[in-house]
């Protein structure tokens, strides 16, 4: 059962916890896609960080709704958005494109575009 308080550091929900500690034993699928990188929380749409490791679940889809969850956990209900800034929303029209570069690369990303010349060819 889920407890109804801030959590961030460490599992809010036993049942998770135990999920995440026997590696998915009867859902092999979800325990393969984890261990290849794939569905892992910290890559969610929904997923909120509180730090660099824990983050709350914000998929009402998701049977971990509003848990404090480890970046590297799973669950069927992923929707992938990268590591970087997330959307919330099923909708990838609404999803962060900058796979995770904070504005200090994009700024320099721009400059570059900017110095370019234009016109004939080089």
């Amino acid at each position: 059962m889920n407890v109804n308080i801030i959590i961030t550091n460490t599992w809010s929900n036993d049942a998770s916890r135990n999920l995440y500690a026997s590696k998915w034993l009867d859902e092999p699928a979800l325990r393969i896609a984890c261990e290849n990188g794939e569905k892992q929380c910290g890559g969610c749409s929904f997923f909120a960080p509180f730090n660099s490791d824990w983050g709350l679940c914000a998929n009402a889809k998701s049977r971990h709704h509003l848990e404090t969850v480890f970046e590297h956990f799973a669950c069927p209900t992923f929707v992938g958005e990268g590591w970087g800034p997330h959307g919330f929303t099923e909708d990838p029209n609404f999803h962060c494109r900058c796979g995770g570069e904070g504005s200090e690369y994009w700024d320099r990303m721009a400059k570059l575009f900017e110095e370019r010349p234009t016109g004939g060819t080089t």
